[in-house]
Formats: C-alpha cells, structure tokens, sequence
C-alpha cells in the first residue's frame, strides 16, 4: 500500500479544521464541524483503528452540528492527516501527551466538552478523562466492550503469521502487522491505514505486544486503557449497535455494569452494526446530550 503524502494533502484541505503542534514539535490534525448557532457543548471525536475523523462526517458529526453541537474529531498521530509513522505509535507518554494536549485545545474553544471514543477510540476517549479530568464534562463509549468476536478476523497466512511474529519479538516499531477483518470499511480511501506496528498495539491497549496477541486469539481485551481512575462524576454513555459483528451486545454490557460511574446509561442503537451508524443514531446521541447539558 502506497503511503499517503501527508502534508500535501492536509496543506490541501480546505474544510473546517484546526491543526495542534504538539509538544514534540510534530501536527495533530482536527476537523471541524461547526453548529448552526451557539453550542452548549462540543463533541470530541476518536476514531477507530484503521480509520480518520473524516469517516464520522456524514454518518455522525454533520447531522449533530445540524442539531446544534460542535464536533471535532482527532486524527491520531500516524493517521488521516496528522503526522507521524503510519501505524506506529513511539510511546505510551506520547500518547497521553498527544490526547492530553487535543482535549486542552478544544476545551479552549467549548463551553462544555464531551469525547466519544468509538471501537479501539473508546481507550483514546478513556486516556482522555483519565489524563485531563478538570476538561471533561462527558464521556461516550461506542462500539466497546472487553470481549469481541475473534473468528471475525481473517486466519493468517504464514507468512502473515511470521511478520506478526517478528513485528511482536524483534521490530516492534515497524508496522509489519496486516489489520484484516470481515466487513471493513475504508479500503478505498488512502487516508485509512491497515498496517500497524506491534508497538502501536501495545501503546494503546497498554499491555505487552505478546500478551495482547494471547488476549485477540482468545477474544479478550482485558485492558486498562478500559477503566477509569476510581469513580466516574460525569454523565457517561455506553452505545452499541444492535447487530454489531465484532462486539456483542452482552459484552458492551459487561463493560457497561463494570464501570463505576454516578450517572451512567447504556444505549443500544436499533439496526446499528460496528462501523455503520443507522440515519436515527445521531439524535440518539443528541437526545443524551440534550438531557444532559
């Protein structure tokens, strides 16, 4: 796969966006998508694996904006048009520094700030509230959960099998690692990526690379970007789809009962699939925001 010239095509995008020069002198890349009128609460978006912020425009973002909230969605380093490796991730602190340092730019440009994490976004959306509590009025977790379906994604081949090997033993920061599933979306479109280092993995569920692969091949994801510091104070909601392939319904609910919150509701959204948000989910979403801020 042909990687993607970056700063040409971010230099070239002409849609509502912002740009963070994070601490280490590297470009975080944020869309925007402006409400109508004034916002009483901005939307923070992560993404999931393989994709960028500009996947959640027409399914998700436009259609709140036009209800009146301000969404912004992260391009995470290495992905969309933020710099960085394609598929790696250089350390658990950057990380942290990179999510820390996005929610502190928007919360600058909100009255009130609430990010939403969707599938592997949901421990960025964790990460989040954990690193800059003070920032954060609301937490969303779509398309979570620490059990998922395995047989979902393609058997190897061996020599696919021997690259995830050495990438997890000898070049952990290469990105040798194929992300193959069935149903995934994106493969036409440059920005997304489907190559990771086993770096990247362990960054961002925060588990060693070879106990990590232990956990996929079992279909479990006991990780601890998936728990919050002690008890939850602000508004949190679980979202699933009612036809998700890759996290049953039941596991989002686990994890749902799992976490301490004060106010917390689960939500599953009719017809819904892991990538695909029906033309209701939107004010779903927005009714929440609306009861809740």
């Amino acid at each position: 796969m042909v990687r993607p010239d970056v700063v040409s095509l971010r230099g070239g995008f002409t849609g509502p966006h912002e740009v963070i020069q994070a601490s280490d002198g590297r470009t975080l890349f944020l869309r925007r998508w402006d409400a109508a009128g004034d916002s009483p609460v901005s939307l923070l978006i992560f993404h999931g694996i393989t994709a960028h912020s500009g996947a959640y425009g027409p399914a998700l973002a436009e259609p709140l904006a036009r209800a009146g909230v301000t969404v912004f969605g992260m391009d995470l380093r290495g992905h969309g048009l933020s710099d960085g490796v394609r598929g790696d991730y250089p350390s658990p602190e950057r990380f942290a520094s990179d999510i820390s340092e996005t929610v502190a730019f928007v919360k600058a440009r909100s009255k009130k700030l609430v990010v939403l994490g969707h599938s592997l976004g949901s421990l960025s959306a964790v990460v989040a509230q954990r690193s800059r509590p003070q920032d954060i009025q609301g937490v969303v977790l779509v398309s979570a959960g620490r059990r998922i379906r395995a047989e979902q994604y393609s058997r190897p081949t061996a020599g696919a099998f021997l690259k995830t090997l050495l990438g997890v033993t000898l070049l952990r920061g290469t990105p040798l690692i194929g992300y193959r599933r069935e149903g995934m979306l994106g493969l036409d479109d440059p920005l997304f990526n489907f190559r990771y280092s086993a770096r990247f993995y362990s960054v961002l569920y925060g588990v060693p690379a070879l106990r990590l692969l232990r956990m996929m091949r079992a279909g479990v994801l006991d990780s601890p970007n998936l728990r919050f510091e002690g008890r939850l104070r602000v508004p949190l909601l679980v979202a699933v789809g009612e036809h998700d392939e890759l996290i049953p319904v039941d596991s989002a609910r686990e994890l749902f009962d799992g976490l301490d919150a004060d106010d917390k509701q689960f939500l599953m959204i009719p017809g819904g699939r892991h990538a695909v948000f029906p033309s209701d989910a939107p004010d779903l979403v927005r009714a929440w925001l609306a009861q809740k801020f």
